[in-house]
């Protein structure tokens, strides 16, 4: 079982898609080039048919991707609750957030806040405004894994 640290979900909430701003960046590029060597050479079309087929590109690519960024908020927005949950505990419990592991990066019912030696399981109500804990055992702990960075 893996259990992901406070500094872990930190991090990794904040990395931002570098494939898709990589690729944006080459396509504005070409576009750029192709329209600076168009309006150079407006008798030659090949440049102007390169920059139109670069618009539609750039267009096609942010259609493309804007799914996938929308599905990165939402998985942002479940992680900042888990991080919101963990200061909660970590309040509670009068320990650093730092020293406290997750095994889920978003909220759900039955997950598991490693504190030290001691595991809690957490329960929700139906809006997941307010939480409670219980100690819990695991099976096999020797399996823990804990991801730090």
């Amino acid at each position: 079982m893996s259990f992901y640290s406070y500094q872990y979900l930190v991090e990794h909430n904040n990395e931002p898609n570098f494939l898709f701003i990589i690729g944006i960046i080459i396509l504005a590029v070409a576009i750029f080039v192709t329209a600076f060597l168009y309006f150079k050479n407006r008798s030659n079309n090949k440049y102007r048919d390169l920059l139109i087929i670069f618009a539609f590109g750039i267009v096609l690519f942010i259609g493309i991707n804007y799914n996938n960024y929308e599905q990165q908020l939402d998985i942002n927005n479940k992680t900042n609750q888990t991080l919101e949950l963990m200061r909660s505990v970590a309040k509670d419990k009068k320990v650093s957030a730092k020293k406290l592991y997750s095994n889920s990066s978003s909220l759900t019912e039955g997950m598991l806040i490693k504190s030290g030696k001691n595991i809690y399981r957490v329960s929700f109500d139906n809006n997941l405004s307010s939480y409670t804990l219980s100690n819990a055992s695991l099976i096999n702990s020797g399996k823990i894994t804990l991801i730090k960075k």
